[in-house]
């Protein structure tokens, strides 16, 4: 008798743990869902991102081997803490120090496709203002998921993250970022709402001298920095200036990367005739970490910045 009450006791029992049981693995499952959401939404299948040439690249897990062919890319892939799976970087890829140690793969121009492939990337990042189409054509021909990135705003690099960490499953990652540098930019623009404009001359050559023109992230970076580009008007990206076109534009501002000169007075011996510019003569030349001003990554907002600093130095 006491074994038939015991079980006819046995269902309630058994019925009320099954529902704490159940529960409790309710309360576990949204934890890790919450946490899921935090990390950026991880899942077994990465979605199909469209890159900035109308390229749909799909990718059947997370990339765990990833190739940058652009130091911009590399300091994205780093910022979004995908260093871990990076196996491949070009010889320009410096920044973060990190990105020294990883495996080289070539120049942004003459990367070896055969290392490339012998690393077995799942996802080959690459850039339309450093690299080239035959690179892109020999990796999609050989099945390697290509991704192009060609930003050519502000906002197009701040696009360029987000579509990175979507492809990689960070977007959370990346849209935080991307949040924080929309964020910084409007505060620098606030700074500098009441300073005056001016002309500004930004060398990426010094002979020939060429200039940041429009329709590129640096003449944006000048106009949002209350800067006027005086190459614009040319109807072409990188013009080349003459020295005496240069002179009638008269910069307020010269602003060189260190790439090309080391110190202020190489641009006053170069050009001995410009003395009589404003920027010469009230010594407003500045030379900036090319860096900075020429990756599309995610140090664009701090270019900007260098850049309002150059700009209006004395005011």
């Amino acid at each position: 008798m006491q074994h038939s009450s015991l079980f006819r006791e046995a269902p309630a029992i058994v019925r009320l743990w099954t529902m704490k049981k159940l529960v409790l693995t309710i309360l576990l499952f949204s934890i890790l869902w919450a946490c899921e959401q935090k990390r950026g939404g991880h899942s077994h299948t990465a979605p199909a991102i469209t890159d900035d040439f109308g390229h749909t690249v799909t990718l059947s897990h997370m990339p765990k081997r990833i190739i940058s062919l652009a130091p911009s890319i590399t300091e994205t892939l780093f910022a979004l803490g995908l260093d871990s799976v990076i196996v491949g970087v070009t010889d320009y890829c410096d920044i973060p120090e990190a990105a020294n140690l990883k495996l080289k793969v070539g120049g942004m121009l003459n990367p070896s496709i055969e290392r490339i492939i012998e690393l077995k990337p799942d996802l080959v990042l690459m850039s339309a203002s450093g690299n080239i189409q035959t690179d892109y054509q020999k990796l999609t021909s050989l099945g390697v998921p290509v991704f192009v990135s060609n930003p050519q705003t502000i906002d197009g690099v701040l696009k360029s993250i987000v579509d990175i960490g979507e492809l990689t499953q960070q977007k959370a990652a990346a849209e935080s970022l991307a949040t924080k540098l929309r964020s910084r930019r409007s505060e620098i623009i606030e700074q500098l709402r009441t300073k005056p404009v001016r002309k500004v001359l930004l060398l990426l050559s010094l002979n020939p001298v060429i200039a940041a023109g429009e329709r590129t992230f640096l003449d944006e970076l000048i106009t949002t920095a209350h800067g006027e580009n005086i190459a614009r008007g040319s109807g072409i990206s990188y013009p080349v200036l003459s020295r005496e076109e240069i002179f009638r534009r008269k910069p307020d501002v010269f602003i060189a990367t260190n790439d090309i000169v080391k110190s202020e007075e190489a641009i006053v011996a170069a050009y001995p005739e410009w003395r009589d510019l404003p920027a010469i003569k009230h010594r407003r030349i500045t030379i900036v970490d090319a860096s900075l001003v020429s990756r599309p990554g995610p140090r664009i907002v701090q270019g900007l910045e260098a850049l309002a600093k150059a700009i209006h130095a004395g005011q």
